[in-house]
């Protein structure tokens, strides 16, 4: 009976951690953010992988709106830590939409 009530003890324990895992991430992401806006004026809107990634996306579709690095540090932080997502120019579109 113990080793029962020890392994659904654990069993809830394991369940808590993973339902407080998104809201962890999804922290980390807003204070990335926040901290990519704050150096905004002093680093620039744009960087060489931003450049590098609205051409590529602009290369696939024509109508794609140029987005800034602090725009894709945050859809890179959702899709990597809260979804498990690629970032491909869709799956950003959809994050920051």
């Amino acid at each position: 009976m113990s080793k029962v009530l020890i392994f659904l003890a654990f069993f809830c324990l394991c369940l808590m951690l993973i339902q407080a895992q998104p809201n962890e991430n999804r922290r980390i992401c807003e204070k990335l953010t926040r901290d990519c806006v704050a150096c905004q004026r002093r680093r620039g809107p744009d960087d060489d992988v931003t450049n590098i990634f609205n051409a590529n996306c602009r290369r696939n579709n024509r109508r794609w709106k140029n987005i800034t690095r602090c725009e894709l540090d945050r859809a890179t932080c959702e899709l990597t830590l809260i979804s498990c997502r690629a970032v491909t120019c869709e799956n950003v579109r959809r994050i920051l939409d």
